[in-house]
């Protein structure tokens, strides 16, 4: 194993994420399982895994196994289902089939290499009408990729609606709607919605949950990115109409509702964390609201678990209501697995997170200076927190330190580097600036026609930066920014020339010049570098994804990209130490 590979393993152990923080009236389940739960004829719980039906009869003490399939090599069940016992006492299960997943080799999302077409992830159903002891052959509704099926309901008609979706040639996600009238035997194909935003592979409207109201009429929810969950309805499950915002706000995660025994529908969902309203992405938070006038309204959102982990998260949630007024409340994302008491939801509350303040630097440290790929971001575990907690983990008693700010060009930063940085007489900086630099606001009225930074301008300030940096006892570590790609918001504001909106990497012909002007400076000046940009094709590929699934909006870095950064610094640190 690499060095640098092992101390990576060594701070992913280090940096797991703590378990959920539960309402103070709530209680942790007696097992591990994940829902979705339906209620058997006898009265026990039966779920499923990957492979196999599992049923309890002790409130979920222990629990008893029979096989899914016939042939099992041939289907897994993903993490992301749904199950409903009807009323004819018939159990459907539906997920998609993880032995058939197929994608390009090195994912190339949106790509002009590969064809929507490629992507494939099965839907299926299979059923069983003796509470899951024996299980009917999988019943294939599309092959087209789909990224989270969970909601299924039975109308009092009789029909089975199921919410599903599919990536588009759009390259994204739409919403696929789906109808059975012979009790899962076979399934008639809906309406599809597209809210019509976003190229990614987790864009679209998708990842929606249904309900039936008191006038038959069904009631769907979406995840979007727009800041709030979207709605549609329907008289029949197949034909959607109403399709429009709510003013429900959620970040980018599936809501999941229900109906309980005592006439209101209940709603989980991620909405953004008290204690950072602004955010769009952070899913520390699961929410329960109740609606008792058929969705007209909502109550005030009780908060039933948390996780304030560093990247903690409580999503994909499931509901079941064990007994009237018992609620088990599991999570795909985070692990929770709790039951609370409606009736007790009032009775307390977790309080609101409030973040530890930040410490006054200490002499000798590390500095991550940049922009906004730099600064702390929601959920996000940033590379200068991965760093620290890397160096730690091999016994280094260096403190590193976040001095990015979000928007900041060199210009800005030259102003800044005394107060920000030098002032605390740190033992190394390490700067990554450039995407604001390069950037033609071409969105203007007028539109710009020059970089907010002149290459030439933009390389002087490194100079004066750097040469500022080692007269102050320090030394320097220059990074190149990581590629930028089109995004919704993106496209709309740069999709003009000297920008080429048709190809994948059309947004950084500007930037790809400014990384090349800080390799030759770094060469110059024999300064270590840290060859960001080159590195995200390279992990991209050994991630099975393209250089958007190292990427939260097209600029920004995700986990993975946060992950990579950090893998390449702690080398170079550990060796500018050894100078």
């Amino acid at each position: 194993m690499k060095p640098q590979l092992l101390l990576f393993c060594l701070a992913s152990a280090l940096c797991a994420a703590e378990s959920p923080q539960l309402h103070p009236k709530a209680s942790a389940l007696s097992h591990t399982h994940q829902g979705p739960f339906v209620t058997t004829a006898d009265g026990g719980v039966l779920c499923t895994d990957s492979k196999n039906a599992l049923r309890s009869t002790d409130e979920g003490r222990t629990w008893a196994s029979t096989p899914l399939f016939a042939d099992p090599a041939k289907f897994t069940v993903s993490n992301e289902r749904a199950l409903l016992r009807t009323r004819e006492g018939v159990i459907i299960s539906a997920w998609m089939n993880g032995v058939e997943r197929s994608q390009p080799k090195g994912w190339h999302w949106g790509e002009s290499s590969v064809k929507w077409t490629d992507f494939i992830l099965p839907t299926f159903t299979c059923r069983s009408t003796d509470d899951g002891k024996t299980w009917e052959p999988p019943v294939k509704l599309s092959d087209p990729w789909c990224g989270c099926i969970h909601s299924l309901i039975q109308m009092k008609s009789g029909r089975l609606v199921l919410v599903g979706q599919e990536i588009i040639p759009q390259w994204r996600h739409a919403t696929v709607m789906w109808a059975s009238d012979d009790l899962g035997k076979t399934w008639q194909r809906g309406d599809m919605l597209d809210y019509g935003i976003g190229t990614h592979d987790h864009a679209g409207s998708l990842e929606g949950s249904v309900i039936e109201r008191a006038d038959g009429t069904l009631y769907l929810l979406l995840r979007t990115e727009a800041g709030f969950l979207w709605e549609a309805t329907s008289r029949d499950g197949l034909k959607w109409s109403g399709f429009k915002q709510t003013a429900i706000p959620s970040v980018t995660c599936c809501p999941q509702m229900a109906r309980l025994a005592d006439g209101r529908i209940a709603l989980l969902w991620n909405a953004p964390p008290r204690h950072n309203p602004s955010s769009g992405s952070s899913r520390a938070e699961l929410s329960l609201a109740f609606s008792s006038d058929e969705t007209a309204t909502w109550s005030k959102p009780v908060i039933v678990a948390a996780n304030y982990a560093p990247a903690g998260r409580v999503s994909y949630p499931y509901l079941y209501e064990r007994k009237p007024g018992e609620l088990w409340i599991t999570t795909m994302q985070g692990g929770l697995r709790m039951k609370v008491n409606a009736a007790d939801l009032a009775a307390g509350e977790i309080p609101v997170f409030v973040p530890p303040p930040k410490a006054a630097p200490h002499p000798g440290g590390i500095f991550m200076f940049g922009d906004s790929t730099t600064a702390p971001r929601g959920s996000v575990k940033v590379y200068a927190e991965r760093v620290n907690t890397m160096l730690q983990s091999i016994g280094s008693s260096l403190s590193v330190y976040n001095a990015g700010v979000p928007g900041n060009t060199t210009a800005q930063a030259v102003k800044r580097l005394q107060t920000d940085v030098l002032a605390h007489k740190p033992r190394i900086v390490v700067m990554q600036f450039g995407i604001n630099d390069s950037a033609i606001d071409v969105w203007k009225k007028p539109p710009a026609t020059e970089p907010r930074v002149s290459k030439e301008s933009f390389i002087a300030n490194y100079r004066s930066m750097i040469a500022t940096t080692q007269k102050a006892g320090a030394k320097v570590i220059l990074m190149t920014t990581n590629p930028l790609r089109w995004h919704s918001k993106t496209r709309e504001l740069y999709g003009k020339p000297p920008y080429d909106s048709e190809a994948f990497d059309g947004f950084e012909v500007t930037l790809n010049n400014y990384n090349d002007a800080v390799r030759r400076l770094a060469q110059e000046l024999k300064v270590t570098l840290v060859d960001v940009n080159a590195a995200y094709p390279e992990r991209a590929t050994r991630q099975l994804t393209n250089v958007d699934g190292l990427l939260l909006d097209g600029m920004h870095p995700n986990d993975l990209g946060h992950e990579l950064i950090a893998e390449l610094l702690v080398p170079a640190i550990r060796s500018v130490l050894m100078k």
